[in-house]
């Protein structure tokens, strides 16, 4: 079993508005986390933000953003109670989720069932 390189997960609450549509859903994350680091300015630089594809207990996996840092002493720099998905969606309300389905048609991604396949170093 391998261990997860992340810090924190986000989930932007666009799947059921783009459908369960899993090719878009990742082109919509992609968009969405091209723009994290502008929105969380005061993490430190070395923290980065990948598609991941996220295990599921309860169901199939799907496409989330994962944070992740090489020097990991950087992630504990981030609040413990900043809610990573909450910021993010009030962002999302405020520049409109058409706004992302707009960029994300676009642009080139990985599909999904290729990010599925690929598994974090």
């Amino acid at each position: 079993m391998k261990n997860p390189r992340g810090y924190g997960i986000i989930e932007p609450a666009i799947y059921e508005e783009l459908n369960w549509n899993m090719d878009f859903i990742v082109s919509c994350l992609e968009i969405i986390r091209t723009k994290l680091p502008e929105l969380f300015s005061e993490f430190p630089k070395s923290v980065k933000y990948e598609l991941i594809s996220l295990e599921n207990p309860f169901g199939e996996p799907y496409p989330v953003i994962g944070l992740y840092s090489d020097n990991p002493k950087d992630l504990k720099e981030i609040p413990e109670f900043l809610d990573l998905d909450e910021r993010t969606e009030i962002w999302l309300n405020n520049i409109g989720i058409e706004t992302i389905k707009n960029e994300a048609k676009k642009i080139k991604t990985i599909s999904w069932e290729t990010l599925k396949e690929k598994k974090s170093e």
